[in-house]
């Protein structure tokens, strides 16, 4: 399937940024140097949008994130690494309009997905300083469907943020006076965070080149999950003392295969760590709600190989929650700006030193699941699918499934280490 660009321009906010908000200090937290993608699918199944002529369409989309600009307006702004600033100068977000010559079903119903042509249905971009923070392709297929592809800087934005971002967008674009409807976000992180000298993240070690990534996705359904969590409590001297999440239990049985994948690999049972983030909104006494930036930090998950008996489903869902629990008492004992700061830099730390350990594995998990992302209508229903394009390093990225109740699990790995994965039985019992 060919997509041809048809129409690239700047799209700024429609009020000017007042001269007080121009310059955003970036806090220790937005550190990461690259771009994040995502693709919203809409068909035309309910026939709203075959009803709208496509060039009044795309205006329409122009004309409301113009409008939602002016309250997400650091993404109109650009970068500048010396300083370590967005300047918030209204230089305006990339908008491209792009035809896709076949039907969204074709990207829908196919398994495996065509991830060279994903990759097609968001911008490029690479970080400088008159790069945008933020660029949105919307490709039109012959079907009438439409894909909605979003590209922004980490250093502005993590997924939460971007959720906000998109969901405004929609509102703002599906109601009259819906830009009345947005709660006005919070660019605050800077003095929560203030001190970029104390954190630095670190290089990716240069084995990872030489890497060959390759993506698969992994369906968890409704009932497998349940299946999961009923094996987990019933397990014998489980220790599992509640309920697990969805979140929980698949990240467990895929830790579990990724150990397995390496005692393969090596010849031996390797010690290893999972690392996730934790969301800090909500979570600390310091009021975060609503602020957008990169509001998280890591939390650790160990299993130590000379306790081969933990190697169980239940007792690494254990490991997890137990991990979980850590961070939530360490979050709530944060009740000011100071303590927040030591409980973060702290946590990175620790994370930092994980990552040189030469005979631990680390296994890198995010989770987009609960973040709206399916909740995104622009008022041609929800989306049909929510994807992300593959990133070429080694991590597991969670996501909902249409219905709410499943996980889509997005592995990245070593070519050799997945073809390995792909035959663990667990693997192979409980996913799609």
């Amino acid at each position: 399937m060919e997509v041809q660009i048809t129409s690239r321009k700047l799209i700024k906010p429609s009020v000017h940024t007042p001269p007080h908000l121009q310059i955003l200090k970036l806090s220790i937290l937005d550190q990461y140097p690259y771009y994040v993608p995502n693709i919203f699918y809409y068909t035309n199944a309910n026939h709203e949008i075959e009803r709208i002529n496509t060039q009044k369409l795309v205006e329409q989309l122009e004309k409301s994130l113009l409008e939602v600009l002016t309250l997400f307006y650091p993404l109109a702004g650009r970068f500048i690494k010396d300083k370590l600033i967005v300047d918030c100068n209204d230089d305006g977000v990339e908008f491209l309009e792009a035809k896709a010559d076949g039907d969204l079903t074709q990207i829908l119903q196919q398994e495996p997905k065509p991830y060279e042509l994903l990759c097609r249905l968001v911008p490029s971009l690479a970080e400088s300083a008159t790069s945008p923070l933020l660029a949105i392709q919307v490709n039109i297929f012959k079907c009438g469907g439409l894909a909605i592809g979003v590209l922004n800087s980490h250093r502005i934005a993590g997924r939460w943020t971007m959720s906000r971002f998109i969901n405004a967008w929609a509102t703002t674009h599906f109601h009259d006076q819906g830009i009345s409807k947005v709660t006005p976000p919070i660019f605050v992180s800077p003095f929560n965070f203030p001190d970029s000298s104390r954190l630095r993240f670190p290089v990716p070690p240069p084995r990872m080149a030489s890497k060959k990534i390759v993506t698969k996705i992994f369906r968890f359904d409704r009932e497998a999950i349940e299946k999961l969590k009923s094996e987990v409590i019933s397990g014998a001297d489980s220790g599992v003392k509640h309920l697990p999440s969805r979140v929980e239990v698949v990240s467990a049985l895929i830790w579990k295969a990724l150990i397995s994948v390496a005692k393969e690999k090596h010849g031996y049972l390797r010690s290893s760590s999972i690392s996730l983030p934790f969301n800090l909104r909500g979570k600390v006494g310091v009021p975060l709600d609503n602020q957008c930036g990169n509001l998280c930090r890591p939390i650790i998950a160990r299993f130590d190989a000379k306790n081969q008996s933990k190697l169980v489903l239940s007792e690494l869902v254990s490991l997890i929650g137990d991990a979980k629990r850590r961070a939530s008492s360490e979050c709530v004992k944060a009740i000011n700006i100071p303590e927040m700061f030591s409980m973060v830099t702290n946590s990175f730390a620790e994370m930092f030193e994980e990552l040189n350990k030469s005979e631990v594995d680390i296994f890198r998990f995010t989770s987009w699941c609960r973040m709206g992302l399916y909740e995104v209508n622009f008022g041609w229903g929800k989306p049909a699918w929510v994807s992300l394009v593959p990133p070429n390093i080694e991590l597991t990225i969670l996501n909902d499934t249409k219905s709410g109740d499943g996980i889509e699990a997005w592995l990245n790995l070593d070519e050799k280490d997945m073809i390995q994965l792909q035959q663990d039985p667990d693997i192979m019992a409980f996913t799609s």
